[in-house]
């Protein structure tokens, strides 16, 4: 397991990439949750356990995430307020393919890591990209759905209003784009 989830504890926000914002309500100790493929012959007491992350989500419902594979599905404490994504946003940009193919699916890996800077660092590398040239309609709308992500962590993280945190971000990406 890697450092990023191991200091996961109870109480912790977290995001998933598939499933979005919550929060870590502990571990819990239960059967493997058998695949669809699992012959009926299988009894319940031979179920092997296993320990899982037990998540409430914020858009409602419970989410558990087997520990040995929150890594690999990206899984990943929030640790980002508006200082820390404005200096982010404000380091040394990496470059992207310049291939429109390339750099989408460079930028929808990044967002599925469980790297925290990951995605902070996309957003960033796609302003520096997009100087100087307009934005494709599929740019457009992965920026601005990358950047209420941002905001909604920025607002969880330092517990403000969502509004506050989009309206900061905000004003970091009109003025990078337009260096």
């Amino acid at each position: 397991m890697s450092q990023v989830n191991r200091s996961m504890q109870a109480g912790d926000l977290v995001f998933h990439p598939r499933y979005g914002f919550g929060a870590l309500r502990g571990v819990t100790h239960r059967e493997r949750i058998a695949p669809l493929h699992a012959s009926p012959s299988t009894k319940l007491e031979d179920a092997p356990t296993e320990d899982y992350y037990d998540i409430h989500l914020d858009e409602g419902g419970t989410l558990l995430v087997p520990l040995r594979r929150a890594d690999s599905v990206g899984l990943r404490r929030l640790a980002f307020g508006v200082e820390a994504i404005k200096k982010n946003l404000y380091s040394p940009a990496q470059p992207l393919p310049d291939n429109f193919r390339e750099r989408a699916e460079a930028l929808r890996l990044r967002g599925q890591g469980a790297e925290p800077a990951a995605f902070v660092n996309s957003v960033r590398d796609m302003l520096a990209q997009s100087r100087g040239r307009t934005l494709s309609a599929g740019e457009k709308s992965w920026l601005q759905k990358s950047c209420q992500r941002l905001s909604i962590e920025a607002a969880l993280v330092d517990k403000i209003s969502i509004y506050d945190a989009e309206k900061a971000i905000q004003a970091f990406v009109q003025e990078l784009s337009s260096v």
